[in-house]
Protein backbone atom coordinates (compact mmCIF):
# COMPACT_ATOMS: atom_id res chain seq x y z
CA UNK A 1 0.00 0.00 0.00
CA UNK A 2 1.34 3.52 -0.91
CA UNK A 3 1.94 6.20 1.56
CA UNK A 4 -0.83 8.37 0.10
CA UNK A 5 -3.33 5.76 0.24
CA UNK A 6 -2.11 4.90 3.75
CA UNK A 7 -2.51 8.06 5.33
CA UNK A 8 -6.15 8.27 3.17
CA UNK A 9 -6.91 4.72 5.22
CA UNK A 10 -6.15 6.18 8.61
CA UNK A 11 -8.27 9.34 7.64
CA UNK A 12 -11.06 7.14 6.81
CA UNK A 13 -10.58 5.51 10.02
CA UNK A 14 -10.52 8.81 12.12
CA UNK A 15 -14.02 9.90 10.86
CA UNK A 16 -15.27 6.14 11.59
CA UNK A 17 -13.72 6.54 15.30
CA UNK A 18 -16.02 9.98 15.45
CA UNK A 19 -19.12 7.93 14.29
CA UNK A 20 -18.20 5.01 17.12
CA UNK A 21 -18.20 8.46 19.54
CA UNK A 22 -21.66 9.78 18.17
CA UNK A 23 -23.23 8.43 21.01
CA UNK A 24 -20.58 10.65 23.42
CA UNK A 25 -21.37 13.89 22.00
CA UNK A 26 -24.99 13.56 22.13
CA UNK A 27 -24.99 16.59 23.74
CA UNK A 28 -24.84 19.53 21.17
CA UNK A 29 -22.19 21.69 23.27
CA UNK A 30 -19.78 18.83 23.12
CA UNK A 31 -19.91 19.32 19.21
CA UNK A 32 -19.80 23.08 19.30
CA UNK A 33 -16.79 22.62 21.92
CA UNK A 34 -14.50 20.79 19.26
CA UNK A 35 -16.04 23.15 16.88
CA UNK A 36 -14.95 26.19 18.48
CA UNK A 37 -11.14 24.91 19.04
CA UNK A 38 -10.94 23.93 15.75
CA UNK A 39 -11.98 27.20 13.82
CA UNK A 40 -10.57 29.15 17.27
CA UNK A 41 -7.10 27.85 17.65
CA UNK A 42 -6.21 24.38 15.78
CA UNK A 43 -6.99 26.18 12.00
CA UNK A 44 -5.79 29.70 12.79
CA UNK A 45 -2.73 28.46 14.60
CA UNK A 46 -1.87 26.10 11.09
CA UNK A 47 -2.54 28.76 9.02
CA UNK A 48 -0.39 31.13 11.06
CA UNK A 49 2.50 28.64 10.94
CA UNK A 50 1.99 27.95 7.41
CA UNK A 51 2.42 31.65 5.93
CA UNK A 52 5.49 32.11 8.02
CA UNK A 53 7.41 29.23 6.73
CA UNK A 54 7.39 30.13 2.90
CA UNK A 55 8.07 32.98 0.99
CA UNK A 56 5.11 35.00 -0.04
CA UNK A 57 5.16 35.41 -3.49
CA UNK A 58 3.41 39.16 -5.03
CA UNK A 59 0.84 37.15 -7.05
CA UNK A 60 -0.81 35.48 -3.71
CA UNK A 61 -2.51 38.90 -3.36
CA UNK A 62 -4.69 38.37 -6.86
CA UNK A 63 -5.78 34.99 -4.54
CA UNK A 64 -8.85 36.78 -2.82
CA UNK A 65 -10.01 37.77 -6.36
CA UNK A 66 -9.98 34.54 -7.47
CA UNK A 67 -12.14 33.22 -4.33
CA UNK A 68 -14.94 35.74 -5.06
CA UNK A 69 -14.93 34.89 -8.98
CA UNK A 70 -15.40 31.76 -8.12
CA UNK A 71 -18.63 32.30 -5.84
CA UNK A 72 -20.21 34.52 -8.10
CA UNK A 73 -19.92 32.23 -11.10
CA UNK A 74 -21.37 30.01 -8.12
CA UNK A 75 -23.65 32.66 -7.79
CA UNK A 76 -24.48 33.05 -11.11
CA UNK A 77 -25.54 29.20 -11.75
CA UNK A 78 -27.40 28.46 -8.65
CA UNK A 79 -30.89 29.00 -10.50
CA UNK A 80 -29.95 25.88 -12.77
CA UNK A 81 -29.14 23.66 -10.00
CA UNK A 82 -32.03 24.66 -7.96
CA UNK A 83 -34.18 23.74 -10.79
CA UNK A 84 -32.66 20.80 -11.23
CA UNK A 85 -33.28 20.38 -7.70
CA UNK A 86 -36.69 19.77 -7.78
CA UNK A 87 -37.56 21.61 -4.64
CA UNK A 88 -40.80 22.66 -4.81
CA UNK A 89 -40.76 25.14 -1.75
CA UNK A 90 -39.70 28.61 -1.95
CA UNK A 91 -37.96 28.79 1.66
CA UNK A 92 -35.93 26.18 0.83
CA UNK A 93 -34.92 27.57 -2.16
CA UNK A 94 -34.23 30.73 -1.18
CA UNK A 95 -32.04 28.87 1.43
CA UNK A 96 -30.17 26.93 -1.30
CA UNK A 97 -29.84 29.60 -3.22
CA UNK A 98 -27.65 31.28 0.22
CA UNK A 99 -25.72 28.11 0.92
CA UNK A 100 -24.70 26.89 -2.80
CA UNK A 101 -22.19 29.45 -3.34
CA UNK A 102 -20.92 29.71 -0.33
CA UNK A 103 -17.73 27.55 0.59
CA UNK A 104 -16.40 26.66 3.98
CA UNK A 105 -12.65 25.10 3.37
CA UNK A 106 -11.56 25.23 6.82
CA UNK A 107 -12.95 22.37 8.08
CA UNK A 108 -13.69 20.46 4.88
CA UNK A 109 -10.73 20.86 3.27
CA UNK A 110 -7.52 22.83 4.95
CA UNK A 111 -6.56 19.73 7.22
CA UNK A 112 -6.74 17.88 3.84
CA UNK A 113 -4.14 20.44 2.34
CA UNK A 114 -2.28 20.68 5.17
CA UNK A 115 -1.12 17.01 4.72
CA UNK A 116 -1.09 16.30 1.36
CA UNK A 117 0.16 19.69 -0.27
CA UNK A 118 1.85 21.46 2.31
CA UNK A 119 2.59 24.68 4.00
CA UNK A 120 2.52 26.59 0.35
CA UNK A 121 -0.35 25.46 -0.97
CA UNK A 122 -2.39 25.77 2.73
CA UNK A 123 -1.19 29.55 3.04
CA UNK A 124 -2.41 30.11 -0.52
CA UNK A 125 -5.48 28.31 0.54
CA UNK A 126 -5.64 30.44 3.53
CA UNK A 127 -5.23 33.64 1.11
CA UNK A 128 -7.41 32.70 -1.11
CA UNK A 129 -10.34 31.85 1.94
CA UNK A 130 -10.36 35.79 2.95
CA UNK A 131 -11.80 36.63 -0.58
CA UNK A 132 -14.16 33.72 -0.22
CA UNK A 133 -15.08 35.28 3.22
CA UNK A 134 -15.83 39.16 2.36
CA UNK A 135 -18.06 37.24 -0.37
CA UNK A 136 -19.98 35.06 1.97
CA UNK A 137 -20.25 37.57 4.95
CA UNK A 138 -20.87 40.75 3.15
CA UNK A 139 -22.49 39.93 -0.63
CA UNK A 140 -24.10 37.41 0.65
CA UNK A 141 -25.87 39.11 3.39
CA UNK A 142 -27.08 41.58 0.82
CA UNK A 143 -28.33 38.57 -1.27
CA UNK A 144 -30.34 37.29 2.05
CA UNK A 145 -31.84 40.75 2.70
CA UNK A 146 -32.68 41.10 -1.60
CA UNK A 147 -34.71 37.91 -1.21
CA UNK A 148 -36.67 39.15 2.15
CA UNK A 149 -37.33 42.62 0.17
CA UNK A 150 -38.49 40.88 -2.66
CA UNK A 151 -41.09 39.26 -0.20
CA UNK A 152 -42.29 41.46 1.28
CA UNK A 153 -42.07 45.10 -1.33
CA UNK A 154 -42.24 48.22 -0.35
CA UNK A 155 -39.56 47.84 2.34
CA UNK A 156 -37.39 50.33 3.75
CA UNK A 157 -33.60 51.24 3.70
CA UNK A 158 -31.21 48.58 5.05
CA UNK A 159 -30.02 48.91 8.02
CA UNK A 160 -26.70 50.02 9.07
CA UNK A 161 -26.55 48.17 12.40
CA UNK A 162 -26.30 44.13 10.91
CA UNK A 163 -23.98 45.91 8.28
CA UNK A 164 -21.86 47.06 10.73
CA UNK A 165 -21.76 43.72 12.81
CA UNK A 166 -20.72 41.53 9.66
CA UNK A 167 -17.63 44.18 9.20
CA UNK A 168 -16.78 43.21 12.54
CA UNK A 169 -17.08 40.02 11.85
CA UNK A 170 -14.74 39.98 9.32
CA UNK A 171 -12.16 41.66 11.25
CA UNK A 172 -12.83 39.45 14.71
CA UNK A 173 -12.53 36.11 12.97
CA UNK A 174 -9.81 34.06 14.45
CA UNK A 175 -8.26 33.01 10.88
CA UNK A 176 -8.10 36.78 9.88
CA UNK A 177 -6.24 37.35 12.51
CA UNK A 178 -3.90 34.97 12.35
CA UNK A 179 -3.54 36.25 8.53
CA UNK A 180 -3.11 39.80 9.57
CA UNK A 181 -0.45 38.64 12.29
CA UNK A 182 1.86 36.77 9.55
CA UNK A 183 1.85 39.47 7.21
CA UNK A 184 3.15 41.84 9.79
CA UNK A 185 5.67 39.57 11.08
CA UNK A 186 6.72 38.74 7.48
CA UNK A 187 6.56 42.28 6.22
CA UNK A 188 9.14 42.91 9.76
CA UNK A 189 11.16 40.48 7.76
CA UNK A 190 10.67 37.60 10.44
CA UNK A 191 9.99 33.61 9.29
CA UNK A 192 8.35 30.72 11.57
CA UNK A 193 12.43 29.93 12.30
CA UNK A 194 12.85 33.37 14.30
CA UNK A 195 10.38 32.59 16.01
CA UNK A 196 11.12 31.65 20.35
CA UNK A 197 11.70 28.32 20.85
CA UNK A 198 8.38 28.50 23.13
CA UNK A 199 6.26 29.67 20.24
CA UNK A 200 7.47 27.26 17.47
CA UNK A 201 6.89 24.57 20.40
CA UNK A 202 3.53 25.76 21.22
CA UNK A 203 2.24 26.03 17.31
CA UNK A 204 3.70 23.03 16.24
CA UNK A 205 1.67 21.27 19.18
CA UNK A 206 -1.44 22.69 18.40
CA UNK A 207 -0.80 22.17 14.34
CA UNK A 208 -0.93 18.62 14.42
CA UNK A 209 -3.80 18.13 16.15
CA UNK A 210 -5.56 19.77 13.56
CA UNK A 211 -6.31 17.15 10.94
CA UNK A 212 -7.45 14.16 13.60
CA UNK A 213 -9.61 16.27 15.54
CA UNK A 214 -11.78 17.97 12.06
CA UNK A 215 -12.16 14.36 11.21
CA UNK A 216 -13.34 12.75 14.27
CA UNK A 217 -15.53 16.31 13.97
CA UNK A 218 -16.90 14.79 10.48
CA UNK A 219 -17.27 11.26 11.87
CA UNK A 220 -19.26 13.18 14.68
CA UNK A 221 -21.50 15.56 11.98
CA UNK A 222 -22.51 12.25 9.95
CA UNK A 223 -26.42 11.83 9.98
CA UNK A 224 -28.30 9.20 8.50
CA UNK A 225 -31.64 10.13 7.62
CA UNK A 226 -33.53 8.68 4.38
CA UNK A 227 -36.08 11.93 4.00
CA UNK A 228 -32.68 14.73 4.12
CA UNK A 229 -30.39 11.54 2.09
CA UNK A 230 -32.83 12.02 -0.82
CA UNK A 231 -33.63 15.61 -0.65
CA UNK A 232 -29.79 17.01 0.06
CA UNK A 233 -27.26 14.62 -1.41
CA UNK A 234 -28.30 14.41 -4.99
CA UNK A 235 -27.77 18.39 -4.24
CA UNK A 236 -24.33 17.91 -3.18
CA UNK A 237 -23.41 15.88 -6.19
CA UNK A 238 -25.01 18.96 -8.29
CA UNK A 239 -22.89 20.66 -6.54
CA UNK A 240 -19.53 19.41 -6.52
CA UNK A 241 -20.09 17.80 -10.73
CA UNK A 242 -20.64 21.89 -11.35
CA UNK A 243 -17.93 23.34 -9.28
CA UNK A 244 -15.21 20.97 -10.65
CA UNK A 245 -16.42 21.55 -14.36
CA UNK A 246 -16.38 25.20 -14.33
CA UNK A 247 -12.67 25.10 -12.09
CA UNK A 248 -11.29 22.82 -15.25
CA UNK A 249 -12.82 24.66 -17.55
CA UNK A 250 -11.12 28.36 -16.37
CA UNK A 251 -7.55 26.37 -16.00
CA UNK A 252 -7.51 24.77 -19.23
CA UNK A 253 -8.54 28.12 -20.85
CA UNK A 254 -5.36 29.68 -18.83
CA UNK A 255 -3.34 26.70 -19.47
CA UNK A 256 -2.54 26.20 -15.59
CA UNK A 257 -4.21 22.76 -15.83
CA UNK A 258 -1.78 19.67 -14.48
CA UNK A 259 0.29 21.88 -11.49
CA UNK A 260 -0.08 21.64 -7.58
CA UNK A 261 -2.09 24.42 -7.98
CA UNK A 262 -4.61 23.16 -10.00
CA UNK A 263 -5.17 20.48 -7.45
CA UNK A 264 -5.14 22.67 -4.79
CA UNK A 265 -7.99 24.66 -6.90
CA UNK A 266 -9.87 21.57 -7.43
CA UNK A 267 -9.99 20.61 -3.65
CA UNK A 268 -10.77 24.22 -2.50
CA UNK A 269 -14.12 23.74 -5.23
CA UNK A 270 -14.98 20.75 -3.22
CA UNK A 271 -15.30 22.87 -0.03
CA UNK A 272 -17.92 22.14 2.49
CA UNK A 273 -20.82 24.63 2.09
CA UNK A 274 -20.40 27.73 5.15
CA UNK A 275 -22.00 28.25 8.45
CA UNK A 276 -22.19 32.01 8.09
CA UNK A 277 -25.53 32.06 5.79
CA UNK A 278 -27.13 30.92 8.36
CA UNK A 279 -26.11 33.69 10.85
CA UNK A 280 -28.02 35.90 8.04
CA UNK A 281 -30.87 33.42 7.42
CA UNK A 282 -31.46 33.65 11.20
CA UNK A 283 -31.20 37.89 11.39
CA UNK A 284 -33.45 38.05 8.26
CA UNK A 285 -36.16 35.63 9.98
CA UNK A 286 -36.11 37.76 13.21
CA UNK A 287 -36.48 40.26 11.43
CA UNK A 288 -39.86 39.04 9.62
CA UNK A 289 -40.54 38.30 13.02
CA UNK A 290 -40.61 41.48 14.76
CA UNK A 291 -42.43 42.71 11.43
CA UNK A 292 -45.32 40.46 12.16
CA UNK A 293 -44.43 38.07 9.21
CA UNK A 294 -45.64 34.29 9.31
CA UNK A 295 -44.27 32.77 6.09
CA UNK A 296 -40.57 33.08 6.30
CA UNK A 297 -37.96 33.62 3.35
CA UNK A 298 -35.66 31.19 4.78
CA UNK A 299 -36.18 27.61 6.15
CA UNK A 300 -33.17 26.98 8.87
CA UNK A 301 -34.36 23.97 9.93
CA UNK A 302 -32.78 22.75 6.18
CA UNK A 303 -30.33 24.75 6.31
CA UNK A 304 -29.01 23.02 9.00
CA UNK A 305 -29.50 19.68 7.73
CA UNK A 306 -27.63 20.73 4.26
CA UNK A 307 -24.45 21.87 6.24
CA UNK A 308 -24.89 18.41 8.46
CA UNK A 309 -24.41 16.43 4.99
CA UNK A 310 -21.94 19.12 2.87
CA UNK A 311 -19.31 18.95 5.74
CA UNK A 312 -18.34 15.14 5.64
CA UNK A 313 -19.20 14.97 1.96
CA UNK A 314 -16.86 17.30 1.08
CA UNK A 315 -14.26 16.19 3.03
CA UNK A 316 -15.11 12.13 1.90
CA UNK A 317 -15.15 12.86 -1.91
CA UNK A 318 -12.16 14.87 -1.82
CA UNK A 319 -10.41 11.35 -0.06
CA UNK A 320 -11.86 9.55 -2.57
CA UNK A 321 -10.15 11.72 -5.25
CA UNK A 322 -7.13 12.23 -3.54
CA UNK A 323 -6.29 8.38 -3.72
CA UNK A 324 -5.81 8.55 -7.43
CA UNK A 325 -4.72 12.03 -7.35
CA UNK A 326 -3.57 11.65 -11.47
CA UNK A 327 -7.50 12.47 -12.01
CA UNK A 328 -6.70 15.71 -10.40
CA UNK A 329 -4.20 15.82 -12.85
CA UNK A 330 -6.41 15.22 -16.23
CA UNK A 331 -8.54 17.51 -18.21
CA UNK A 332 -10.95 14.70 -19.65
CA UNK A 333 -10.68 12.58 -16.52
CA UNK A 334 -12.52 15.65 -14.56
CA UNK A 335 -14.38 16.45 -17.01
CA UNK A 336 -15.64 12.61 -17.31
CA UNK A 337 -15.96 12.98 -13.11
CA UNK A 338 -17.69 16.70 -13.10
CA UNK A 339 -20.41 14.82 -15.35
CA UNK A 340 -20.52 11.46 -13.31
CA UNK A 341 -21.45 13.70 -10.29
CA UNK A 342 -23.81 15.78 -12.40
CA UNK A 343 -25.60 12.87 -13.73
CA UNK A 344 -25.63 10.81 -10.05
CA UNK A 345 -27.08 13.82 -8.64
CA UNK A 346 -30.33 14.01 -11.33
CA UNK A 347 -30.62 10.09 -10.86
CA UNK A 348 -30.60 9.82 -7.22
CA UNK A 349 -33.27 12.05 -7.43
CA UNK A 350 -35.26 10.40 -9.94
CA UNK A 351 -34.85 7.10 -8.47
CA UNK A 352 -35.87 8.67 -4.89
CA UNK A 353 -38.80 9.84 -6.75
CA UNK A 354 -40.01 7.15 -8.00
CA UNK A 355 -39.27 4.82 -4.79
CA UNK A 356 -41.78 7.61 -2.67
CA UNK A 357 -44.06 8.30 -5.72
CA UNK A 358 -44.37 11.76 -4.82
CA UNK A 359 -42.13 14.95 -4.98
CA UNK A 360 -39.68 15.02 -2.21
Amino acid sequence: MSLILSEIVSFFFLIFLGVLLQKKFDKPSRKNGLKDYILNIALPTTVFVSLLSINVQKEYWLYPLVGIIFDVAILICSPFLIKISGLSSSRKKNTLFLLLPSFAPGLSCFPIINEFLGNEALAKASILDFGNKLFVLLFLFLVAFQLHKNKIQPYGKISKKPLKTIFKNVIREPINIALFLAFSLIFLEYNYENLPNLLISLTDKIKNTLTPIVLIFIGLSLVINKKSIAEIIPILFLRAGLSLFLVNSILLVFGRHSTNDSILYFILALSSASFWPISHMTFINALEKNLGQKNNTFDIKFALKFLAYSLPFSTITILILMTKDEFLRNTNYLFLISLLFILFGVSIKKYFFILNNKEI
